[in-house]
């Protein structure tokens, strides 16, 4: 954080009550609908009401504000409210998902509300919630912060050296096989710029094969941004050096081992101190019907992938600086995304799931000093459930991308058992193959100016900012 950003804050924290809260997931977690569907529920809180300012009928009123910060994109929550009501100006009239994000964005909730106790007496109350966004893409390269670009490189070539990558890698790996990145080489920047194109490609190839929750990276180079055309994104990974080899100084190996230190620093810790340094609160999205259905990742990389991640946060510290001078993050949500996707009594077990799949993560957090929860919610309902008598099961009905009227589907069922059973399970849970989350769209009728059906939305919003309420 710079020196005027700094002034900023401090200023911001004798004046007036502000929150930033930060949305966190891999690609295809919900983000974009969580952000959409959490500032529609404060605009219309109808059905918000185990939002104790809700419930209490303490909320005078909610409305949208100017984001502080200029040089960001606003987080485009009309945009998204007319593609899932069906008004988009350029749609068929059909309600659709909003596209997931390919950029960071910001947005201001104000919230005037009455508060409790004896500050009640002063009348009420302001606070500003910030939420960011970001692509889930960018969120992993977080974990390059503590990797050398050795490190990175050995686990960028095992995840391409995987069976199912075949079909894309083997172009860039057979390329590298002509290479000796360790000699001198006059003609090491075109050589780069090869190596790295075919890189991108394969990057590209397999994630549109495979769906953005893929975990590969770096993220710069599926979504670069501003950043398309940079040296910065002239690298990628390479062979572990031979025995006694010292790479020459204009090698390739030294060059894109700068290259790799410049990324890191300048788009990475940058965007680090830039945005996620300065979080009070954050959510967790891990939509685990997708890793769970079949063919999806296996759940131990997302757990490793997000633990990585999360260890980069400012997470907890009771220091004694006040927060608008130190700021932390001392509350954090973990939340399975999309639960109506699965029936309601198989949500407890999903829970469960996650709680065991990030157990790492949420002994961390609880041991840095933050408060923490672990719940299963869909921001926008997009199912209802049917209970079968015959089968004594219950489905999740819905309308699909190929159906032309409501489906019911049951995804199978979740096994709560042991998370030690072996690389050949590929995660903790049994029935894999026979595992299936069906696509849903979004509800049809849902009001632009009315509350939303949702799934806990509101005790994930009590959660995150509901002290700050009081």
């Amino acid at each position: 954080m710079n020196l005027f950003d700094q002034a900023l804050d401090i200023g911001r924290g004798l004046t007036e009550r502000r929150v930033r809260l930060g949305v966190t997931g891999l690609s295809d977690a919900g983000k974009t609908v969580f952000i959409t569907s959490l500032v529609h529920g404060l605009l219309h809180p109808a059905r918000m009401t185990r939002l104790s300012v809700v419930g209490e009928e303490r909320l005078d009123v909610a409305v949208l504000r100017p984001q502080p910060s200029q040089d960001l994109p606003r987080f485009p929550y009309e945009a998204c409210v007319a593609q899932l009501t069906g008004h988009a100006a350029n749609g068929d009239g059909k309600p659709a998902w909003p596209e997931s994000t390919r950029s960071i964005a910001e947005l201001r909730v104000s919230i005037r509300y009455r508060p409790t106790g004896l500050v009640s007496a002063f009348g009420d109350r302001l606070l500003h919630l910030d939420l960011f966004d970001y692509p889930g893409e960018w969120l992993l390269d977080l974990t390059l912060l503590d990797r050398s670009f050795a490190e990175w490189s050995a686990g960028a070539l095992a995840l391409a050296r995987q069976p199912a990558a075949d079909a894309f890698a083997a172009p860039w790996l057979e390329h590298l096989d002509t290479l000796d990145p360790d000699a001198p080489d006059p003609a090491a920047e075109t050589a780069a710029l090869e190596a790295a194109g075919r890189y991108t490609a394969y990057l590209r190839a397999r994630r549109a094969a495979e769906g953005r929750a893929t975990l590969l990276g770096p993220g710069r180079f599926l979504l670069p941004g501003e950043l398309e055309g940079s040296p910065l994104l002239t690298f990628c990974p390479l062979p572990p050096e031979a025995p006694g080899a010292r790479p020459a100084r204009n090698s390739l190996r030294a060059l894109m081992e700068e290259r790799y230190r410049a990324y890191r620093s300048h788009v990475v810790k940058a965007f680090h101190e830039r945005h996620f340094a300065r979080l009070d609160r954050q959510v967790v999205l891990v939509d685990l019907g997708a890793h769970m259905s079949a063919g999806g990742r296996p759940l131990a990389e997302v757990s490793q992938s997000l633990d990585a991640v999360l260890k980069a946060l400012a997470i907890g510290g009771s220091g004694w600086l006040p927060r608008w001078l130190s700021p932390r993050i001392d509350r954090v949500l973990f939340a399975a995304s999309k639960a109506d996707h699965l029936p309601s009594d198989q949500h407890p077990a999903m829970e469960d799931l996650l709680r065991r799949s990030l157990g790492e993560s949420i002994r961390r957090t609880a041991y840095r000093g933050a408060e923490l929860d672990v719940i299963s919610l869909a921001a926008l309902r997009a199912t209802r459930e049917v209970l079968s008598k015959d089968e004594d099961r219950r489905y999740v009905a819905g309308r699909t991308e190929d159906a032309l009227r409501d489906v019911a589907h049951f995804p199978g069922r979740l096994d709560p058992g042991p998370t030690d059973r072996g690389p050949a399970d590929r995660g903790p849970w049994g029935a894999r193959d026979s595992f299936r989350i069906a696509r849903f769209l979004p509800p049809p009728g849902l009001d632009p100016a009315g509350p939303w059906p949702h799934l806990r939305l509101d005790r994930a919003v009590e959660m995150l900012i509901g002290d700050w309420l009081a």
